[in-house]
């Protein structure tokens, strides 16, 4: 790839404000006094949801809906006078704060599968989600839409422009279409949040639950965007550039197929992933941030029990299998949209070096489709990895049924297949969950699981373990309805049981877990959570060197108050314990400040203290060891908003573990772990990240950023008389340099 050259041309800043409303008839200023607003559709009963009471809400909300030729306009206008708390700071966007917004949700199709949020704060930030399993959100995505802001004495208003280009859609049949929609607001001093209809996020059932409304139906428009992007990376610490050129486009030329192709996207680096030490049997989950693996990708976002996913995009130009480096991808291609009664997804990446042997292959098959209350699918994956001369595919059915509002049954269907090295290896699977609403005051759910000893979806997919069966209930019951001077809101309780198994008939530890949600009318939260488990074995801790007994324990016994915005402050308290190696316990103090001097700047500390005596660790065949452990997590998050749309932010973590009094233990008769003479020393983690960024929106899809990176690891073996406290490791975060870079990225879309 050829360098950049040595200087970019980079627009002169603009004075930015709210973006200039493209729609005929419509002035976007954050103010719904057009004439066309008198047609719209209204919808202003709004009760509150969370905490989920259903009782009017303590402010007025009204919204409304047009739709027009260039999208859906969307107006809300939020009641709130002088005396109340204003809660307006200025963020990135996406940015997980707290603050006074608003949110339109808006499922296309009106078929209750995918839906789209829309969201913006009083403080002009925004941000948008898509919304698939009904509840799962995924805010990785960015799509390009307009809004404003209008801040008056007793209210405040936000206008929207969605255009109908934003995600795909199935034709409209006439001269209507029927789509889902939610409003719903956010009063951050009271921690209230309210919406048209009585849906929330947090029930088993939510997209499926918006309000069916007939909108206008417009021929649709084409649609192309082009949005390359060149970088610079300057190496400190070895040395040497590195310069890099690729190009996502995305083409709609109609309102029910959308191509999306991209020639090698490398946009995730500018963003930080959190700091991590993991010692567990178990593979760490990243999100994914790069823009062609977030364009319409919920049609391929099909999940598992126990956090899996079919389709894992950081599998696509992830550590390769040569020498576990991050790979490139020459190029991508995806293909969305409707025809026949069927929806479908086609997803196909070709990463470098793939002829040499070095890099892989990947392709995605998805089809969905209707049949009343019934939604069944198709999704099949394949993977060629030469280096390891492996090719493997995937084959899930998939359906959802809803025979009423109280009843939503899902449940899939999986068999994989692999060839390595001329050795095949078939596996299945299947799981189904029902869950049962009868009214607003209980929720229950059962699950069932069964992943065979040889079911493997890691090749495209992301499967916390295989040989697994389960048995679940859950069943929640809300107390609502407390006098208007009680101090509580609403009381939550939940409790679920769990029977586990592998497929050699071994029992994993049953567990129990209760847990509660106290709201008050403050707008605190005072939550808490005690799981308990009995005698069972663990397979997974060895790494398949022999089962391990695990006796009844103490798994989680946590407590946490939260507060939101008072004044300039927030912040989260809270702590757990738990049972951890032979007999030993843990105390995991959490704490959690945010502070808001202005509304143009923000700090956020958080600090995760862990006080272990008896940490458990795997070193090689059945050898274990015990160790007291010591170890602090800090992170310091640092934003600064000068003007809309420049961004400066500062992200530092650093964890620190001190080990000691080391004592060895193999696997003995039965599965315990019986100690033994093998030699062990106590060692230390020390890691460290940093990532200073600038950002600037120009515009829609037109961005640039300055990026400062530097970050170390150091896990050094010591002596066993030998110590080092957490201090002595933090004073020496500043030699922790085993990486630092500068980087330079353009992104700018026609």
């Amino acid at each position: 790839m050829p360098l950049l050259p040595r200087c970019l041309a980079v627009p002169c800043l603009m004075l930015l404000t709210a973006t200039a409303g493209a729609a005929e008839g419509l002035r976007l200023d954050g103010i719904p006094d057009e004439p066309l607003w008198r047609d719209a559709q209204v919808f202003d009963d709004f009760r509150v949801t969370s905490p989920y009471t259903l009782d009017p809400a303590t402010h007025p909300t009204r919204a409304l809906l047009r739709s027009l030729p260039e999208g859906l306009a969307v107006a809300i206008i939020a009641q709130q006078p002088r005396d109340v708390p204003r809660v307006k700071p200025r963020a990135g966007r996406d940015a997980n704060v707290d603050a006074d917004r608003v949110n339109f949700s808006v499922d296309f199709d009106g078929d209750g599968r995918l839906a789209y949020n829309f969201m913006v704060t009083l403080g002009h930030g925004i941000a948008d989600e898509v919304i698939s399993n009904e509840n799962s959100y995924n805010a990785d995505w960015d799509g390009v839409w307009e809004y404003a802001v209008h801040e008056d004495v007793d209210h405040w208003s936000v206008e929207m422009l969605i255009p109908w280009s934003v995600a795909a859609m199935r034709a409209a049949d006439g001269p209507t279409r029927t789509i889902g929609v939610n409003f719903d607001r956010v009063l951050a001093s009271r921690g209230e949040r309210s919406a048209s209809g009585p849906v929330s996020y947090t029930r088993p059932r939510y997209v499926s639950e918006f309000a069916r409304v007939e909108v206008e139906s417009h021929p649709p428009r084409g649609y192309l965007s082009v949005v390359p992007y060149v970088s610079l990376q300057h190496d400190l610490v070895h040395g040497g550039n590195d310069g890099r050129a690729g190009v996502d486009v995305f083409w709609k030329p109609s309102g029910h197929f959308q191509l999306s192709a991209a020639i090698n996207p490398d946009f995730g680096q500018v963003e930080a992933d959190d700091l991590v030490v993991d010692f567990d049997a178990i593979e760490v989950f990243f999100s994914d941030k790069r823009p062609f693996f977030t364009e319409n990708q919920g049609i391929f976002d099909l999940r598992t029990p126990g956090s899996g996913r079919l389709v894992y995009t950081r599998r696509f130009g992830g550590p390769d299998d040569a020498h576990g480096r991050a790979s490139d991808i020459d190029a991508a291609v995806k293909l969305n949209g409707s025809a026949a009664g069927f929806d479908y997804g086609t997803l196909a990446v070709l990463e470098s070096d793939y002829t040499d042997d070095l890099g892989r292959a990947f392709f995605v098959q998805r089809l969905q489709r209707d049949v009343g209350a019934l939604s069944l699918g198709w999704l099949g994956t394949w993977a060629d990895r030469p280096w390891l001369d492996r090719q493997a595919n995937v084959q899930a059915v998939d359906a959802v049924w809803r025979p009423d509002p109280r009843w939503l049954v899902s449940g899939q269907v999986l068999a994989s297949s692999a060839r390595q090295q001329g050795t095949a290896q078939h596996g299945t699977g299947a799981w189904m969950t029902a869950a049962f609403s009868p009214e607003a005051r209980f929720e229950h759910e059962l699950e069932l699981v069964h992943f065979g000893r040889t079911l493997d979806f890691n090749d495209v997919g992301y499967q916390r373990r295989g040989s697994y069966n389960a048995l679940s209930w859950s069943s929640l019951w809300r107390v609502t309805g407390f006098d208007a001077g009680d101090w509580r809101r609403s009381l939550t309780w939940e409790i679920e049981p769990l029977l586990h198994w592998n497929d050699s008939g071994q029992r994993l530890p049953p567990e129990l877990e209760l847990s509660h949600d106290l709201r008050t009318r403050s707008g605190a939260s005072w939550q808490g959570e005690l799981v308990y488990s009995w005698r069972g074995i663990d397979d997974l801790v060895s790494r398949g060197n022999g089962v391990v007994v695990q006796e009844p324990r103490l798994q989680s016994l946590q407590q946490v108050y939260d507060r939101p915005r008072v004044g300039h402050w927030a912040w989260r308290l809270g702590g757990t314990v738990l049972q951890e190696g032979n007999d030993g316990y843990a105390i995991q103090p959490e704490a959690t400040v945010h502070w808001f001097p202005r509304d143009d700047l923000d700090l956020r500390l958080l600090a995760y203290p862990l006080w272990s005596q008896d940490w458990l660790l795997w070193e090689e065949g059945t050898l274990f060891t015990s160790y007291k452990r010591r170890q602090m997590r800090l992170d310091l998050d640092l934003g600064w908003y000068p003007l809309l749309r420049h961004e400066l932010r500062l992200k530092a973590q650093w964890i620190g573990i001190q080990t000691r009094d080391p004592t060895a233990y193999r696997i003995g008769a039965g599965g315990h772990l019986v100690e033994s003479d093998d030699a062990v020393t106590p060692f230390t983690v020390n890691s460290f990240g940093l990532q200073l960024r600038y950002r600037y929106e120009f515009g829609p899809q037109r961005e640039l950023y300055v990026v400062y990176g530097r970050g170390g690891h150091a896990q050094p073996l010591q002596h066993q008389g030998d110590y080092r406290g957490l201090g002595d490791l933090f004073g020496d975060i500043g030699d922790l340099r085993d990486a630092e870079q500068v980087l330079v990225k353009l992104r700018w879309g026609f």
